[in-house]
């Protein structure tokens, strides 16, 4: 598993990367790539870490449900209390070059590492319970770091932040669950706790695709093409679990 962690960090940093260039360079199709990773990460929690979870647990659904909802809750009220994820509601004063409001995009920014940090750590139980689960989560998490190297791009140059400093962010998001893999790996988790940490990661995943990048994507792109990306997304996933193994 170590050399599977090493591969697929690899892979969550380069498509940072990759989603950075992408959103100065081609800003247009950004409302599309993030639909399509939204519709990629609803459809992971569903058919993917709720199912696990609930086995790894025993089969009580109760449990799996109510951590799913804890974890939906928690990134909800981090996000309120702390502004992890801004940029939504001050986007239109940003754009119009308020420079009060130009510290915000540095705040997403750190809020996204630390969102980026639990996707690896998420990343890395996976890799714990092996088989198609393992690869779905590896998907999931290299693309949606994919879409966050979009977002936090876009959040930066909003507010008006030099380029070089907007790299630097990228790489720090980049590299944020390469740390949550590393930490996750050296840290045994017995199977109930990691059904319970995998149900708390989908609701992680429900809230952030739901709350955030689906709302962002029709922000960026007004066509109802978005709507047809994001149930791409969920259908790809669904394939591609079915064919991996993740589901039956």
């Amino acid at each position: 598993m170590p050399v599977t962690a090493i591969l697929v960090s690899a892979g969550a940093f380069l498509s940072a990367f990759a989603g950075g260039l992408i959103a100065i360079r081609a800003a247009q199709q950004v409302g599309m790539i993030i639909a399509i990773g939204a519709g990629i990460r609803i459809g992971a929690a569903f058919f993917d870490l709720i199912p696990e979870a609930e086995t790894l647990v025993g089969g009580s659904l109760n449990t799996v449900m109510l951590a799913t909802a804890v974890g939906f809750l928690a990134f909800y009220g981090v996000e309120k209390l702390t502004t992890v994820h801004v940029g939504h509601e001050a986007a239109a004063e940003l754009d119009h070059g308020d420079a009060a409001h130009r510290h915000v995009g540095v705040i997403g920014a750190s809020g996204m590492s630390i969102h980026s940090f639990l996707d690896g750590v998420a990343l890395a139980a996976g890799l714990l319970v092996g088989g198609g689960l393992g690869l779905v989560i590896a998907v999931v998490v290299i693309v949606h770091r994919f879409s966050d190297g979009i977002s936090v791009v876009s959040m930066l140059m909003a507010s008006r932040t030099p380029v070089r400093e907007t790299y630097r962010w990228v790489s720090v998001v980049a590299i944020a669950p390469v740390l949550g893999v590393l930490l996750g790996t050296v840290i045994s988790v017995p199977d109930q706790v990691l059904g319970i940490l995998l149900a708390v990661f989908a609701g992680f995943f429900l809230y952030v695709g739901a709350a955030e990048l689906l709302p962002e994507a029709h922000r960026s792109n007004r066509s109802r093409w978005v709507a047809v990306g994001t149930l791409a997304g969920v259908v790809a996933i669904y394939l591609f679990s079915v064919a991996t193994g993740a589901v039956g």
